[in-house]
C-alpha cells in the first residue's frame, strides 16, 4: 500500500535530522524518501520516527525523510511513529541504487485518559473502547507498574481512507503464502506508565476491545476474525474473533485480545486477477510500472508490476468493483473503474501513461454521507469536465473524469494527460442532502508530477446550508509546462467560472 510518489517526494537532506546509522549491506543499496502528513489535515508532522528495521532517521519541518543504506528487498515494513499520533507503517518494495517513495498519514489520537493499575477501567471514543482488567499490564522488562497508566485510544475508519491501515492489506507469514483481506474498522490502543515507558498486558490477562463497524458494501459480517498487525513482518495476524453489536452509525465489533497493537476487523476474501498491460504514448510497452487497486464495494487494495513485456497481473476481490491505476517514471495513466465477475478478466486495451509534462489526477473520496459529492474541473478553455461531461483523455481537453460515484466513499478521479497553458480549477459540489462537506470526511489527493501527494481536506469552518461548492484550488500552467498550484479553500453557492473561451494552447515541457 505504498504510495508512489511522481519522482522527488521529499524535502532536501539538509532539514532532516541525522539518520541512525545501520550496518552496511553488501552491494548494491536502496533508499526511501517521501512525507508523514497528518491523515485529518493533510498537513506535513515534522519529528515523526521513521524505521526500517535497526536503520531510522526523522521527518523535518516540511514532514520530509530521507533513509539511504538499506538492504533491498520486497515488501519491508516502514514504521513511522510520533507523540500524538497512533503508529502507522507502511510496505515497500526497495531496489538497489535506486529510492522508493513512501508516504505515510498518521491519525492524532482521538482519546488519552488515565486508569488506575489496580482497578482496570474502561476507556471510550464513541463507540470504540477498551476495557483493561485490574493489575493486568506489565513494562517489557516484565515489571508491573504502579499508580495510573496513559491510555491512548484511536479507532481507524479504512472505509474512509485505506492508507491510513498499517500494512498493505495482506496476512499471512513472512516469507510465506499470503492472502488479501478486507478491512470492516480498526483500533489502534497503546498504554504507557508515569515515565512513558510502553505497556502491554501480561501473560493470561485479557482485555475487550470495541471496533466501530464501516463498510464501503454491504452490511458487515455478524461474525470476524481479528487481526494484529505486525510491525516486524508487515503482515496481519488472526487471533481470536469478534461479534457485531447493533446497526448503523453505532455497530460495533467486540472482541478479547491478549495484547496491544494496531487491531483490525477483517476477513480473507477470494481474488480474481485483472490482467491488462501498460504502455506509453508512443505505444511502446512499459516495464516495472507500478499498477494498484482500490475497492470501491470494499475496503482492501492490492498492487502489481508490470513484466518485461510491459504486462501485469493484479488481484482483485471477485464479483467487486476497484479503481485501478498505473505509475511509472514520474507519469500516471487514466484510472478504470473495473467490475470483476468470479473468473479471471483480460483487458483488451493497455493503460497508457500521459504524455511528460502531464499526468496530473485528482482522487476525491469521502465517508458514508453525503451520499454523492461531485468533482468538477474548469479548463483554461472554459470546457467543464464532470458528471454530465466526462470529457476525454485523447482529444480536446485531454481531461476526463476517469470514475464517479454515486453511493458514498468514492472515488472520483479525473486525470489531465495534457496540459493547456492557463488556469485550471478544481471544485467539489455537494450533489446530495443528508450531511455536510466539512463533516463528510472528503479527501483529495492531488498528483502532480515530480511532487509529493498532496492530501486536501475542507476548511471547518464558512460552510452554510446554500453553500454547496468547495472551491479547494487553482494551478496556472507557463507555457514550458510549469505548474503553479494556488489554494482557495473556500464554500461558494456556485460553480465555477469559466473564462473566455479560445483556441487552447498546450504546453510543451
Amino acid at each position: 500500500m505504498v504510495s508512489l510518489c511522481l519522482a522527488a517526494c521529499g524535502g532536501s537532506d539538509d532539514d532532516a535530522a541525522t539518520p541512525n546509522e545501520p550496518t552496511q549491506p553488501t552491494g548494491p543499496t536502496a533508499t526511501i524518501a517521501g512525507k508523514a502528513v497528518d491523515g485529518r489535515t493533510g498537513l506535513p508532522i515534522a519529528g515523526v520516527s521513521v524505521r526500517v528495521g535497526t536503520a531510522s532517521t526523522s521527518t523535518a519541518a516540511d514532514g520530509s525523510f530521507t533513509l539511504p543504506g538499506l538492504a533491498p528487498g520486497s515488501r519491508v515494513p516502514v514504521v513511522f511513529a510520533s507523540s500524538g499520533y497512533a503508529e502507522n507503517g507502511r510496505i515497500a518494495d526497495l531496489v538497489g541504487n535506486a529510492s522508493t517513495d513512501v508516504q505515510a498519514r498518521l491519525l492524532p489520537v482521538a482519546t488519552t485518559a488515565a486508569v488506575p493499575v489496580a482497578t482496570g477501567g474502561t476507556v471510550d471514543s464513541g463507540t470504540a473502547r477498551v476495557v483493561l482488567p485490574a493489575n493486568g499490564v506489565q513494562r517489557a522488562d516484565g515489571t508491573a507498574p504502579t499508580g495510573d497508566i496513559t491510555v491512548q485510544l484511536t479507532p481507524i475508519d479504512s472505509a474512509l481512507d485505506p492508507q491510513l491501515m498499517p500494512g498493505d492489506f495482506r496476512t499471512g507469514t513472512a516469507g510465506g503464502t499470503t492472502s488479501p483481506i478486507e478491512s470492516f474498522g480498526a483500533l489502534n490502543v497503546t498504554l504507557t506508565d508515569s515515565t512513558g515507558a510502553a505497556l502491554n498486558l501480561r501473560s493470561g490477562q485479557t482485555a475487550t476491545i470495541r471496533i466501530p463497524a464501516v463498510s464501503r458494501g454491504a452490511t458487515p459480517p455478524d461474525s470476524i476474525p481479528l487481526y494484529y498487525y505486525d510491525t516486524a513482518t508487515g503482515l496481519w495476524k488472526q487471533e481470536g474473533t469478534a461479534t457485531r453489536v447493533g446497526s448503523g452509525t453505532s455497530a460495533y465489533y467486540e472482541g478479547t485480545v491478549t495484547h496491544f497493537s494496531t487491531w483490525n476487523a477483517d476477513q480473507v476474501y477470494t481474488t480474481v486477477f485483472v490482467r491488462g498491460c501498460v504502455k506509453d504514448g508512443s505505444g511502446a510497452v512499459v516495464a516495472n510500472a507500478y499498477v494498484g487497486s482500490d475497492g470501491i464495494d470494499y475496503v482492501g487494495t492490492s498492487y502489481a508490476y508490470t513484466d518485461a513485456s510491459g504486462n501485469f497481473s493484479l488481484p482483485v476481490r471477485k464479483e467487486s468493483q476497484a479503481a485501478i491505476t498505473a505509475v511509472a517514471g514520474g507519469r500516471l495513466t487514466n484510472t478504470v473503474r473495473n467490475q470483476s465477475s468470479a473468473v479471471d478478466i483480460n483487458w483488451t486495451e493497455c493503460l497508457t501513461l500521459s504524455q511528460a509534462g502531464a499526468g496530473i489526477t485528482m482522487k476525491l473520496t469521502w465517508g458514508a454521507l453525503p451520499t454523492d459529492l461531485d468533482s468538477h474541473l474548469m479548463t483554461p478553455s472554459g470546457e467543464e469536465v464532470d458528471f454530465s461531461n466526462d470529457g476525454s483523455l485523447t482529444a480536446k481537453p485531454f481531461a476526463n473524469l476517469d470514475v464517479d460515484d454515486t453511493s458514498s466513499y468514492g472515488p472520483e478521479v479525473i486525470t489531465i494527460t495534457k496540459l493547456m497553458v492557463g488556469t485550471y480549477k478544481y471544485s467539489v459540489h455537494r450533489y446530495s442532502s443528508g450531511g455536510t462537506i466539512a463533516q463528510s470526511g472528503a479527501r483529495v489527493e492531488v498528483n502532480i508530477p515530480g511532487r509529493a501527494v498532496q492530501l486536501i481536506t475542507p476548511p471547518t469552518t464558512g460552510e452554510t446550508g446554500s453553500t454547496d461548492y468547495w472551491n479547494l484550488f487553482e494551478f496556472d500552467v507557463s507555457a514550458n509546462c510549469t505548474i503553479t498550484v494556488r489554494p482557495v479553500q473556500t464554500y461558494t453557492s456556485t460553480g465555477l467560472t469559466a473564462p473566455t473561451t479560445s483556441e487552447p494552447q498546450y504546453c510543451t515541457p
